[in-house]
């Protein structure tokens, strides 16, 4: 049965090359011819049982398969424990280089915090700077508005009294009747288109 087997669909062993075998005492070499005896006889293999082959077959796939996927993890874990004994050295100093940048990045960082804040408060103290001239010149723009503003007023009052002055009263209404009848002022007169003034002329 294994013997069908194997030539169906085994592998034959392989053999490394230029080894000769020995012919054993009695028996025939490769090359020399059959018996007589034997001549006609054709070699019959045994018969096979058809469900017997393939769960044989199933089952030397399975075997290889397992044999296989243990073959290769053992590969792999052999070759990783190569690699690690070999990167080993290699990956302490890189994780020791790693930590010591690490160590520089933070006092770089920490350097350019500390600058960016006496930025930071060098410029708030300019705003605050800044925001107190311009209060100030607001209050000093707002006094010399109200100071304009009074004398504006104050004028405005003198005028006002100097304009009262001229006001016609009871006391001198008579005078401003006789003053005003004394110097008769013609309006009867007009402007053309050109700008000139024309008066109206007396007869006489």
């Amino acid at each position: 049965m294994l013997r069908a087997l194997s030539a169906l669909g085994a592998r034959p062993p392989r053999r490394p090359p230029g080894l000769l075998l020995l012919p054993a005492r009695g028996r025939k070499s490769r090359h020399d011819p059959p018996a007589k005896s034997k001549a006609g006889r054709l070699a019959t293999p045994p018969a096979v049982d058809p469900a017997e082959f393939h769960v044989l077959t199933e089952r030397y796939r399975l075997y290889r398969q397992t044999v296989g996927a243990l073959r290769q993890e053992f590969v792999t874990e052999v070759q990783r424990k190569v690699r690690e004994s070999r990167v080993g050295v290699l990956a302490e100093r890189r994780a020791q280089e790693k930590a010591a940048e690490h160590q520089e990045l933070m006092a770089f960082n920490r350097q350019e915090n500390q600058r960016l804040h006496e930025l930071r408060l060098a410029r708030l103290q300019q705003e605050a700077r800044e925001q107190e001239r311009q209060r100030a010149e607001e209050q000093a723009r707002r006094a010399q508005e109200a100071q304009a503003w009074a004398q504006l007023k104050q004028q405005e009052v003198l005028q006002l009294q100097e304009e009262v002055k001229n006001f016609i009263t009871r006391e001198n209404l008579e005078a401003r009747v006789e003053e005003a009848l004394d110097s008769p002022k013609n309006y009867n007169w007009a402007v053309t288109k050109e700008g000139h003034v024309i008066r109206p002329q007396h007869k006489g």
